[in-house]
């Protein structure tokens, strides 16, 4: 009778080794896999894996991260707003124009940025020797005047007057004939700045310029400058500063930057040129009046191509010249062109750098670079996508990630827009509930001081109850599934320090966030 019991005993040892061994074998498959392939948890069909939450954590703002269980609060979050972006999809609103539009703006600057990275970041090489001697002669800085003209015959005649005196007393002069007062002698003077901050040529007629003295003119920008030193400062240097620390990091970046432009140079000339792009110039003098009155009265968040192409008679003067040139030719090129209106739906997604224009005649020529920058970027996108890098794995998370975040933002925005907040609801929260707001005492008399946050407060609130209701349907229709393990055992930067901690992480590239993190609405309206 012992021979039976002994076998069943060894059949349960097996069992449990097997068991062990499976546990073992699944733990090791998951510490040797690389994040991206983890699921962390799982809403429906789609996933949240462990590499998007880790970014996403710790990328966030540092309110969404407290609590007891900072992690599991932090994932619940990630969870309904994939719930809601279920529902989005389901209904078809990735294909709303506010996703779309932002998707097809992602991929530009993924495509760009792959090139980017490829062809012109890959290929910088900065020689040992080339940075510390790049390195000793950034120590050496310079305070100066700069008079900026448009042509070298401009800057002889200015040259002439300077010398008289000094460039000092030529400005202040200048700036007194001026209708319009400027800033007087601080708009033209530098701050301490080294040789790379000037065009090589420029810096070689200047190096040696005594203090005081009026230089000769010299290439600045599009056009020609005079230059009067007001200060120079040498600094040392140690002999561990070329081999390490924040000075030689600094001057490898900026070395880094100043042969990418010159690659990408290289790059329009052997790409560009031979297209022979000629820019319309009868039509950018009619375009940039009519743009700039536009962006001095407020772009609209919408299309600037729909606005235009929708302009009715009663439409403000500028968007009616604007429909009128939208046909135009604006660019030709070997094998096609490029309309006015092409260029418009082009800005739509690159507006900044004309918005930043201090003056109109600043902004013809931002206008003129950024039509040249248009067409740069479609070739260069172009060719991104010809090899490939649409496919890529990283730019379809990416895209994926971006579009079920907005997906969520439509939704819940639809979900939640017929909700008000009446002024007997205002009244009585303030009356019976004023302590929840951020003052120290009540004065009824003075619930319009207050009135803003009382209405925030009880439409936040309303919110998360419609919220609560639909994600309980929907919780429903796409079963949820949290890896508890994993969420327990992965490594993130969480100390309670981190967690108090609001890192924001933006390419350097577009300054676009790096990753989707949770929408802050779920805290505060």
């Amino acid at each position: 009778m012992k021979e039976p019991l002994e076998g069943a005993a060894f059949a349960r040892w097996l069992l449990f080794v097997f068991a062990g061994c499976m546990v073992f074998s699944c733990a090791r498959e998951k510490k040797t896999k690389p994040l991206s392939e983890l699921v962390l948890a799982k809403v429906g069909d789609r996933v949240i894996t462990a590499e998007e939450f880790k970014y996403s954590y710790e990328f966030s703002f540092a309110p969404l991260r407290q609590g007891a269980d900072p992690r599991r609060t932090y994932l619940d979050y990630m969870v309904k707003e994939l719930l809601l972006a279920n529902e989005g999809y389901r209904l078809g609103l990735h294909k709303s124009r506010y996703v779309a539009s932002r998707v097809a703006n992602r991929r530009r600057n993924d495509l760009l940025e792959a090139f980017y990275r490829k062809h012109v970041h890959g290929r910088v090489k900065i020689p040992e020797d080339a940075l510390q001697e790049a390195i000793q002669k950034g120590t050496v800085k310079w305070r100066m005047l700069i008079w900026p003209t448009p042509s070298f015959d401009d800057a002889q005649k200015a040259l002439i007057q300077a010398r008289k005196t000094d460039l000092k007393d030529f400005i202040s002069k200048q700036e007194a004939h001026r209708e319009t007062p400027q800033k007087g002698k601080r708009q033209y003077e530098t701050d301490w700045i080294d040789y790379l901050d000037l065009q090589p040529e420029a810096f070689e007629r200047i190096k040696d310029l005594e203090i005081g003295k009026v230089s000769d003119p010299i290439p600045y920008g599009r056009g020609y400058a005079l230059v009067q030193i007001t200060d120079i400062n040498r600094q040392g240097i140690k002999e561990e500063e070329l081999h390490a620390g924040a000075k030689r990091k600094q001057m490898a970046g900026r070395l880094h930057d100043i042969e990418a432009d010159r690659i990408v140079h290289a790059l329009m000339d052997s790409l560009i040129t031979p297209l022979d792009v000629r820019v319309k110039g009868g039509v950018v003098e009619a375009l940039a009046p009519a743009l700039y009155a536009w962006i001095q009265k407020g772009l609209p968040e919408t299309s600037l191509v729909e606005a235009v192409q929708n302009a009715a008679d009663t439409s403000r003067s500028y968007l009616k010249q604007l429909q009128a040139l939208k046909d135009q030719t604006l660019l030709t090129y070997r094998g096609g062109s490029k309309a006015v209106l092409d260029y418009l739906a082009y800005m739509n997604y690159y507006r900044r750098p004309l918005k930043q224009s201090r003056s109109y005649e600043e902004f013809k020529e931002r206008l003129i670079t950024e039509i040249g920058a248009m067409f740069k970027n479609e070739r260069f996108m172009h060719i991104a996508e010809q090899e490939g890098y649409a496919d890529s794995a990283h730019i379809v998370e990416d895209l994926q990630r971006w579009e079920r975040k907005w997906t969520y933002d439509v939704y819940r925005a639809q979900s939640v827009r017929d909700l008000t907040v009446s002024e007997a609801e205002m009244q009585d929260f303030f009356h019976n509930r004023w302590r929840e707001l951020p003052i120290a005492d009540v004065d009824t008399t003075r619930f319009y001081k207050y009135e803003h946050e009382a209405h925030n407060l009880l439409m936040h609130e309303k919110h998360l109850q419609r919220l609560k209701e639909r994600l309980q349907e929907l919780e429903k229709r796409y079963p949820v599934f949290i890896d508890e393990a994993l969420l327990r055992t992965l490594d993130l930067s969480d100390s309670v320090r981190s967690n108090l901690t609001s890192l924001f992480v933006r390419k350097n590239f577009t300054g676009e966030a790096l990753v989707p993190t949770v929408d802050l609405k779920w805290l505060r309206f």
